[in-house]
């Protein structure tokens, strides 16, 4: 059995199953949901979300994986780094990551129900994992990027004399660690049963101390941090604006954090509500969890681009040159 996410990525009905011949313990994974008690209407509704999430998410997907590795490629190869590159680049790695992940996932589920191979158990778990550590890590990237440009506003002078040169760089493996720590402990007290089959119950109560300490951990710390910075940086941009165009990084900043908020946070919710209650939410509210968690992730670069070619000069600008022109970094200038 695995619990929560792994159970809810996709649903089908049981008879695919068995006509496919699936019997590996990857079956776990994709099990189905039983619908022969649901109304019409909701089987519909299922069918409908289960496609939006297996094949329509993935092409998605496919789009902000091009357009992330486009920004990892420029960042790190054809851009001069400086502290707000640093975070820009794991960003973009953890958002390559996640959805990377996800097109994985549903490759296994499409390949699974159509008979062609079977998965083993630690195959499927480490791409769950990979899946979830991809989420947390772009979580602590946005609460690193808003809270380091609201220091620099709120305290120039120490911004400018007094942070350590290397700050970025130990700041971005220390967060990396965290993200695999939660990413790490959700998996193997709430997904994966292979430590508890003889002790369920023992571990449906640690499942939930786990879930309550991470949905606090996002909504008490995280979330809190990044909604007070970016208001910083809002209050910072509409001041500016009066006298001269503000910088873009601002802006940028603002934006992606608003979008993160706004579009993966349910995830965190379906998470949570999957892993403490054991119980499956609706097909609706999966479905928008995950497409929108896919999409969030897939418009990081489009902000970078669009906000890249504003310009007041009409020449056109290589891309290099546009998102040399986002990202400077107008404190060290």
């Amino acid at each position: 059995m695995m619990m929560g996410l792994s159970n809810a990525m996709v649903t089908e009905p049981r008879a695919w199953a068995v006509e496919a011949g699936e019997s590996t313990d990857a079956m776990n994974f994709i099990e189905s949901l039983d619908w022969t008690t649901e109304s019409s209407n909701d089987f519909e509704n299922s069918i409908i979300w289960s496609i939006l999430i297996v094949f329509v998410a993935p092409v998605i997907a496919l789009f902000g994986l091009v357009g992330n590795g486009i920004v990892l490629w420029f960042l790190s190869f054809r851009i001069k780094r400086n502290k707000f590159t640093v975070y820009i680049l794991n960003l973009a790695i953890a958002d390559f990551l996640f959805l990377l992940s996800y097109m994985v996932l549903m490759s296994v589920c499409i390949l699974s129900l159509m008979g062609y191979l079977n998965f083993s158990d630690t195959y499927v778990g480490v791409i769950a994992f990979l899946y979830l550590f991809g989420y947390n890590t772009s979580q602590c990237f946005l609460t690193a990027i808003s809270t380091e440009r609201c220091l620099s506003i709120l305290y120039p002078i120490w911004y400018h004399c007094q942070r350590p040169r290397h700050l970025s760089s130990v700041l971005c493996t220390v967060l990396w660690a965290i993200a695999a720590l939660v990413a790490g402990t959700d998996y193997f007290f709430c997904l994966d049963d292979t430590g508890f089959s003889e002790f369920p119950e023992k571990q449906l109560r640690i499942c939930r101390i786990v879930s309550i300490v991470i949905i606090l951990l996002t909504f008490l710390v995280f979330t809190p941090i990044m909604i007070t910075s970016s208001l910083t940086l809002l209050i910072k941009v509409q001041r500016t604006s009066m006298r001269r165009h503000p910088p873009k990084l601002y802006i940028i900043i603002v934006i992606t954090v608003a979008l993160f908020l706004a579009f993966s946070t349910p995830f965190r919710v379906f998470l949570f509500l999957s892993n403490y209650n054991q119980t499956i939410p609706s097909m609706f509210f999966i479905g928008c969890c995950i497409m929108l968690s896919t999409v969030n992730s897939c418009l990081n670069p489009l902000v970078y681009f669009c906000f890249g070619r504003r310009s007041r000069r009409r020449a056109q600008r290589s891309l290099t040159e546009v998102l040399q022109g986002v990202f400077k970094d107008e404190t060290e200038s």
